[in-house]
């Protein structure tokens, strides 16, 4: 994910996490910590309430107050990794259609879509 060719003050990755497994949070929280030190623009959110499972979590992860200074959202499973040029890609189209309020990308049938949200002003 650090790897995308995107303007790096235009860029917040955030780590969604809701898991129990306190092994797995600390692993995570390293992960999380490594990339920050290293420049990259990362947040590590652990929620322990699963109200929602994945898409609680993905709605209070864009309820957050420092997510409205991003015009656009994408969204990956852990396990996903993108193509470097994947928002250079897909961003342009919506700069051409507005009306689109989200795009879906399949990148193969094994791997989970991955969702660009455009927020209207």
């Amino acid at each position: 994910m650090s790897q995308l060719d995107w303007p790096k003050d235009r860029l917040l990755i955030q780590v969604l996490d809701d898991s129990d497994d306190e092994s797995i949070q600390w692993l995570i929280k390293g992960e999380v910590s490594k990339w920050s030190q290293r420049g990259v623009n990362i947040i590590y959110r652990h929620r322990k309430f699963r109200t929602g499972y994945k898409a609680g979590n993905l709605k209070s992860a864009m309820s957050c107050d420092y997510v409205k200074d991003y015009e656009f959202v994408a969204i990956f499973d852990a396990d996903f990794q993108p193509n470097p040029d994947f928002l250079k890609k897909t961003v342009p189209h919506f700069k051409v259609a507005r009306y689109f309020p989200f795009f879906l990308s399949c990148f193969s049938k094994y791997s989970i879509y991955a969702l660009v949200s455009h927020f209207y002003s």
